[in-house]
């Protein structure tokens, strides 16, 4: 029998399931998307299925990953004003098992979306074989997943062993289990938190940079294998870092209702909240920009065919712009207000908006690569099979929140934390 010291933190908010209405609507988006994939394959629209899948898996398996870097993030710089946006960070990371799924399937489809694996190569050949391009990122992303089930796992035994204990036989209770077994005290456990942390942390955040530059390098990037940027891989993870940040405020907001968070929040915290998305919506701003100061100075001819594409060939050329004015240019304005950053239902409308860009940057860098016609492919199928990732991704969130604590003990009330 576990005995809890008199120091133990109280569980203000226990994991709380979604509503079932809201459940089922993602199931059936979830189920909708995956048919209306299916149905551009079978009814002729391959290039089209293939193309907007590869999109959504790269925005979403990204958002995901990014998620858990972020909770990194937090914990390695000792920052102590969200500790409430961290756990959402963390949940992020049942997506990634199904993220791995995803890709297996991506590789079904590598034909439609990699010409070259018929083709030239541009003087490639090792390096763009198709298992071992397929291989090597497969095994990146299996490692990020795994690491960042470690560092989770770490992240949540404190909680975790607060909560009673579980007598079904599930997957569940399993896990609880596995995570918590040898679980002592809270104020013991906290401290070998903090010492595997101290040692996942870096291991983490400098995988994250290393192989999500490698994944943007092979899977974008070598979609012509005649381009060449050294600026791509970084500003790939990085725009994958900017979008879970504004998911997680998101989240945060969105699901205050049904977890019944409303009092963890405090006006201070939305506003810190704000000023982190603004901070690296500078900061990817200005790798963005910097494409073009390499290429100016570098006179790099090589590195020019991609930006030519989309800011000076139709239909890309308006969507580009669309792009730069919300992820850049809109934040930078009405974030400099410092009410917009206080009051949750404008930061969740600024947040949306950029999530929206993000994700058309993802469409705008990867289908003028494959898609050779004079319209935009964006139609009710995409539609479709972008509702049904999201969907997908949400329900994973909402699976971990049903069973963990998503505002962590030692966070407490507003009141208490502040």
């Amino acid at each position: 029998m576990t005995v809890h010291r008199p120091s133990t933190p109280i569980l203000h908010y226990p994991p709380a399931a979604a509503p079932p209405r809201l459940r089922h609507v993602l199931i059936g988006l979830t189920i909708l998307g995956f048919v209306a994939f299916l149905a551009g394959i079978i009814v002729g629209e391959g290039q089209r299925a293939w193309q907007i899948y590869f999109v959504n898996f790269l925005f979403w398996s990204g958002i995901a990953q990014g998620g858990v870097v972020v909770a990194g993030v937090y914990g390695i710089t000792n920052a102590r004003w969200g500790d409430q946006f961290r756990r959402i960070g963390e949940g992020m990371v049942v997506f990634l098992p199904v993220s791995l799924l995803l890709y297996a399937v991506l590789v079904m489809g590598g034909g439609m979306l990699f010409p070259w694996l018929h083709g030239d190569t541009g003087g490639k050949e090792v390096w763009l074989s198709g298992w071992f391009l397929f291989g090597r990122d497969g095994i990146a992303f299996l490692f990020l997943a795994w690491l960042s089930g470690k560092f989770v796992a770490a992240s949540l035994r404190p909680d975790l062993g607060l909560l009673p204990p579980r007598t079904d036989r599930s997957f569940t209770t399993w896990l609880h289990r596995r995570i918590t077994n040898g679980w002592t005290s809270w104020d013991e456990e906290e401290i070998l938190r903090r010492g595997r942390l101290a040692r996942l942390t870096p291991a983490l955040l400098i995988s994250f940079a290393v192989l999500y530059s490698l994944i943007g390098f092979d899977l974008v990037m070598a979609l012509d294998p005649h381009w060449v940027s050294t600026l791509y891989g970084w500003l790939f993870f990085l725009h994958a870092f900017y979008a879970s940040l504004v998911a997680i405020a998101i989240l945060a907001i969105v699901s205050r209702k049904w977890l019944k968070t409303e009092g963890a929040y405090s006006v201070s915290q939305w506003h810190d909240m704000g000023r982190f998305v603004f901070g690296f919506c500078l900061l990817s701003g200005g790798f963005f920009w910097s494409q073009y100061l390499v290429i100016w100075y570098g006179n790099l001819p090589s590195e020019t065919s991609y930006l030519i594409k989309r800011f000076y060939s139709a239909p890309w050329e308006p969507l580009m712009w669309v792009y730069i004015i919300l992820a850049y240019l809109f934040p930078l304005a009405v974030f400099l207000s410092r009410r917009v950053k206080e009051v949750p239902g404008a930061l969740l409308t600024i947040t949306s908006l950029i999530l929206l860009a993000l994700f058309l940057e993802r469409f705008i860098a990867v289908v003028p690569f494959v898609w050779t016609a004079a319209t935009i492919p964006f139609g009710i199928g995409e539609i479709l099979v972008t509702l049904g990732f999201a969907a997908l991704f949400v329900l994973c969130w909402m699976w971990f929140a049903a069973r963990v604590p998503i505002i962590p003990a030692s966070a407490g009330t507003v009141t208490s934390h502040h």
